[in-house]
């Protein structure tokens, strides 16, 4: 029976984080690309953001179903599998980043999954959206670090070569696998950002992490928040800004939705990221109902997540 509870409640967050990271993408897309200054206006209180309700989902919605449905068949990644959820889920119309869609655009054409992220031009995609599909990554991986760290780096791989699009996806994941092991422990901010800084292999993360754990907990202004943290398309300028959203608010999955919402910039990835966070921490109870109940059910929708989430966390 215990062992029955504790599935039952395991099944709850990882249902949890995929409902985040949806929600959180369609949140996000009605205040895409305006400034923190023009949020607050639109938005002069945060009952007002509270309010939104999720609108059509984007294309992290779209690869963090691929990625988990590929890891939900081959938990320790096979590439062209990924690579085929990728494409089988694949819209333009969601909202694609320049990078990835060149990506897919070679997917599609033909060329092997090792090959597609392949640099242009000399330089390899550093945008954020290998990490903002990571989700099921740390998920199913946050008890074999190494092997977290390699999944994460692959799948990135498929788009994004650059070591900052990379490390961003390794990052993202252990801050999804720390959120779902402290479930029943809360989450102290500066500890969870020292224990992903001791993983981080790239010194500007790490400088990042620093930044956010002096931050946390001083109810610091969102413009201040996107001059030290960002909240752009980058890796680097979206990924920490979105543990820093959930680790400073990770009692609370509204309070996380308004913290990133309030940013601004790249909003449909970072209040995705904040939110599957949030979501893999307080399960799906925790997610106001009304949420739920507002996503889009298109191709994707709550009951492909549910399932999916069931098949995440045999």
């Amino acid at each position: 029976m215990h062992s029955q509870a504790s599935n039952l409640a395991h099944l709850a967050h990882v249902e949890g984080a995929l409902f985040g990271a949806m929600i959180g993408d369609s949140l996000g897309s009605q205040v895409e690309n305006v400034s923190a200054a023009l949020v607050a206006h639109r938005y002069p209180s945060r009952h007002e953001l509270e309010a939104l309700v999720p609108g059509p989902y984007g294309s992290t919605t779209e690869m963090t179903v691929a990625l988990a449905e590929s890891l939900a068949e081959f938990a320790e990644f096979d590439g062209e599998n990924f690579a085929g959820k990728l494409l089988s889920h694949f819209h333009e119309g969601r909202g694609y980043g320049q990078g990835t869609m060149l990506a897919l655009t070679r997917l599609k054409a033909g060329s092997p999954w090792q090959e597609a992220g392949d640099a242009h031009a000399g330089r390899g995609c550093y945008g954020n959206a290998a990490a903002a599909r990571s989700t099921a990554v740390g998920l199913l991986h946050g008890h074999d670090v190494p092997t977290l760290r390699w999944i994460a780096e692959e799948a990135a791989g498929v788009t994004h070569t650059h070591a900052l699009g990379v490390e961003g996806a390794v990052l993202f994941a252990l801050g999804i696998s720390v959120a779902l092991e402290k479930r029943d422990d809360g989450i102290e901010p500066r500890a969870f950002f020292e224990t992903i800084a001791g993983e981080a292999q790239v010194r500007e993360y790490r400088s990042q992490l620093e930044v956010a754990a002096d931050l946390s907990g001083k109810s610091v202004a969102p413009s201040l928040v996107v001059a030290r943290l960002g909240n752009n398309q980058t890796a680097l300028g979206s990924v920490v800004t979105a543990l820093f959203c959930f680790a400073d608010h990770s009692l609370s999955f509204v309070d996380a939705a308004v913290a990133a919402l309030s940013l601004g910039g790249n909003a449909s990835a970072i209040t995705a990221m904040t939110l599957a966070l949030a979501g893999a921490h307080l399960g799906v109870d925790g997610i106001p109902p009304r949420w739920i109940d507002a996503v889009e059910a298109a191709e994707i929708g709550p009951t492909t997540l549910r399932r999916l989430a069931a098949r995440l966390a045999v």
